[in-house]
């Protein structure tokens, strides 16, 4: 599949898989278009991508601003959701409830959010990725949040590629220890 004059939208595109994500699509000759809670973010992302990149500043835990981006950005080819800060990894006594659902509100309610009022954007062709991580699959003790938001993801991904059909939908899962890279494909077209 070319790339080629696409445009991929990447919420949480301003570091880590999100910003790498939005260097190999330009590489392969789509327009990124990265998003993130923090204007320095969006900043310092748009400085190491060429000019034709495009940012925004989303609160991705807000649905109004949710649907307003989407209102603006208009048409695209590829939806990309890699938001989220790094889970802390605790026992379940240790989980403080307030910061466990501000990991899912941005993980699994921001991510719903992009595809509700997304899709309607992505041209015939397009998909949606999503991310998650081996948590899920294979959770050790002090994973109960991480494996949680995982599951959900990967539970998010298949319903959304019923319902989406024939846009693709997946979910790409972060690096296990071992170091492979699981890839959960759930399109359904």
């Amino acid at each position: 599949m070319s790339l080629d004059g696409k445009r991929v939208v990447i919420l949480g595109g301003t570091s880590g898989i999100g910003l790498a994500t939005a260097k190999a699509a330009q590489r392969e000759g789509a327009v990124a278009v990265v998003v993130s809670s923090r204007q320095k973010r969006v900043d310092r992302a748009l400085a190491s991508l060429d000019r034709r990149a495009e940012g925004d500043v989303v609160d991705l835990s807000d649905e109004a601003q949710v649907r307003k981006f989407f209102e603006h950005v208009g048409a695209f080819d590829h939806l990309v959701y890699t938001a989220g800060e790094t889970l802390q990894l605790e026992t379940l006594d240790a989980v403080q409830l307030d910061r466990a659902r501000g990991f899912v509100n941005i993980r699994f309610w921001g991510a719903f959010m992009a595809v509700k009022h997304g899709n309607a954007h992505i041209r015939p062709g397009g998909s949606v990725t999503l991310t998650t991580g081996v948590a899920g699959l294979r959770p050790r003790k002090g994973w109960t949040l991480a494996a949680s938001i995982c599951g959900a993801m990967e539970a998010l991904t298949r319903a959304l590629a019923v319902e989406l059909a024939p846009i693709r939908v997946n979910a790409v899962s972060r690096r296990s220890q071992d170091g492979t890279v699981e890839r959960h494909d759930r399109s359904r077209s």
